[in-house]
């Protein structure tokens, strides 16, 4: 009967119906590339849907997107490309079960892209030909970076009030018009992330701008360029009502003068916020966060610096923060200077860092500086002891002096012990001196159970990395999916003039790249071993029982004999 049934359904299995549940089918395609998707789409028209919903979700190239309406064509590679013939209504109809699709748009954001080389009357016969208002009805994230006012313009197009999320560059001559479109056809913002296309910003910007902020009243994540917040936009952030969010890119030393704060917290400020980023020296940073209201809900707090810093400035902002936010479950604190003027810097040592361990909530750690930190095994142990929850911990794994580093490979298995919960680890660490290292022997304790990316800087490396990795393959056994990194994330104006600098770093992120290549298949061995030293062990072990049930039983069999020849031998009066 159950056969019956499903073959008057049309599946011929249980799978069959499984795979037909649209649901399941759209779950199962987002774990898929693009590619691997336009190959579903052709098994069967139940799986046609689906798999094209996730080849059009997310578009970064409308290039592709485009050419579903009229083919786009150029003369020569010197061209550029513009449709083949004007759209017709009946393109319009073919063309839109596409674009319902499409919830992301991103555009100019990769130079690969082949939508740089559009003509722009391609989007005016979009505009002039659509059947509707909305091209992509159903878009939510828009990103449009553009370096020329006509490309601009183009943005406008894709814009309306479903859009929670826009991304844009800001040029003075096209903003005005900008901020009005922005304001006028995506009231409903949730997101909004602007850079500058010469920095540092136009000053004459700054009024446009706020008054953008002022208008968007439903925002919640702010992301503008650094040197944006200083008060007058901090003051105008702090009254938007549900603003949970204001971020920057964390790329380090920016080179522009660093813009002061000059003012505090007012009661009220920010009810939502629980993410901020801060761009000033730290005493007026701590004076802003400290001094005046406090914010209720901070969970995460960034910080950077492009002063020098003196210990007790450290200390003393460290000491305060702490204090009035106990329950911060992030920090990162970035000080950094040009490579001319790290001379003059002061390494951070226990003594400036030791008001962190007052964090008990504490989940993510980032230290960055120019010189390496002045911390040993000894006062890492005791931070794991203060900081047990700690799952992402960025020692300075890039300082800009590259002095030898305190830490050793042999340092890990202290994190390792200290900080079980480690899911990312950033440090710098000597990897030269593989002349005493000795192989490490897995305990019964998990080695970093947790661990998925080893950052390692610009940490320096022998010219064999044979060692390294087999000491990395022993450590990692237990998490093949460990991802090592290498390399710098400073803005590269700070060391633009120091030739040896660049060298040195380029040839030691190319040896941790071989490390990197070779660790994935010393793990995969490591593992086949352990399996089969798992087999091996557990049939010694069976071989142990079996021998040990053959010598009861020959015992048993010894104390039967030796009983009978007992009663053989006894007398028996009658």
């Amino acid at each position: 009967m159950p056969q019956a049934a499903s073959s008057s359904l049309g599946y011929k299995s249980t799978a069959h119906r499984v795979l037909a549940i649209p649901e399941l089918l759209q779950t199962i395609f987002s774990f898929g590339t693009r590619a691997s998707n336009v190959s579903n789409a052709l098994v069967c028209r139940g799986w046609r849907e689906p798999a094209l919903d996730n080849v059009w979700r997310e578009v970064d190239d409308i290039y592709y997107l485009l050419q579903l309406l009229v083919p786009l064509t150029r003369q020569n590679r010197m061209e550029l490309f513009e449709f083949s013939r004007n759209p017709t209504p009946e393109d319009w109809t073919r063309f839109v079960p596409y674009a319902r699709r499409v919830r992301s748009l991103k555009f100019g954001i990769s130079d690969k892209e082949k939508a740089e080389y559009i003509r722009d009357t391609v989007f005016d016969d979009l505009a002039r030909t659509r059947t509707t208002l909305e091209v992509l009805p159903n878009l939510r994230c828009l990103w449009w970076n553009s370096d020329s006012i006509s490309n601009a313009r183009h943005a406008t197009l894709f814009m309306h009030d479903k859009v929670t999320e826009f991304a844009f560059s800001v040029d003075s001559e096209n903003l005005p018009s900008m901020c009005m479109d922005i304001v006028g056809r995506m009231p409903s913002l949730r997101s909004l992330i602007w850079s500058n296309i010469d920095e540092p910003q136009d000053p004459d910007d700054d009024q446009m701008l706020l008054q953008l902020l002022s208008s968007l009243q439903k925002l919640r994540e702010v992301t503008p360029p650094k040197d944006v917040l200083k008060s007058q936009f901090l003051k105008t952030l702090s009254l938007l009502p549900e603003l949970g969010v204001v971020q920057f890119d964390t790329l380090g030393g920016l080179p522009h003068p660093i813009p002061p704060i000059g003012c505090t917290i007012q009661e009220g400020a920010f009810p939502m916020l629980h993410d901020l980023c801060l761009y000033s020296t730290l005493d007026d940073i701590r004076h802003y966060l400290t001094e005046g209201a406090l914010l209720p809900r901070l969970k995460t707090l960034t910080v950077e610096s492009v002063e020098l810093e003196s210990r007790p400035t450290v200390q003393r902002f460290l000491a305060d923060v702490t204090r009035c936010y106990p329950t911060l479950e992030m920090i990162s604190m970035e000080i950094i200077v040009n490579i001319e003027r790290q001379k003059d810097c002061e390494p951070l040592s226990p003594e400036q860092l030791c008001p962190i361990l007052s964090l008990k909530q504490l989940a993510h750690l980032e230290l960055r500086h120019n010189l390496p930190l002045q911390i040993s095994d000894v006062n890492l142990a005791e931070f794991g002891a203060a900081l047990p929850a700690l799952e992402t911990l960025f020692l300075n794994p890039e300082p800009l002096l590259l002095t030898r580093p305190r830490f050793t490979l042999r340092s890990l298995l202290t994190v390792a012990e200290s900080f079980p919960n480690l899911s990312s680890l950033g440090i710098y660490l000597d990897a030269e001196d593989v002349t005493t290292l000795t192989p490490y022997s897995p305990s019964n304790i998990r080695i970093f159970p947790n661990l998925r990316k080893l950052n390692v800087g610009v940490s320096p490396i022998a010219t064999d990395q044979v060692p390294v990795a087999l000491f990395l393959s022993h450590l990692l056994s237990e998490n093949a999916g460990v991802i090592i990194q290498s390399g710098i994330s400073w803005n590269e104006k700070l060391f633009k003039h120091s030739v040896e600098y660049s060298a040195t770093v380029t040839e030691r992120c190319r040896r941790w790249g071989e490390v990197a290549k070779t660790l994935p298949l010393l793990l995969q061995l490591r593992k086949e071993e352990k399996v089969h030293r798992q087999d091996i062990e557990k049939e010694v072990e069976d071989l142990r029982m079996r021998n040990e049930v053959i010598m009861g039983k020959i015992r048993v069999n010894e104390g039967t004999k030796s009983a009978r020849e007992v009663s053989d031998n006894r007398c028996i009066i009658c």
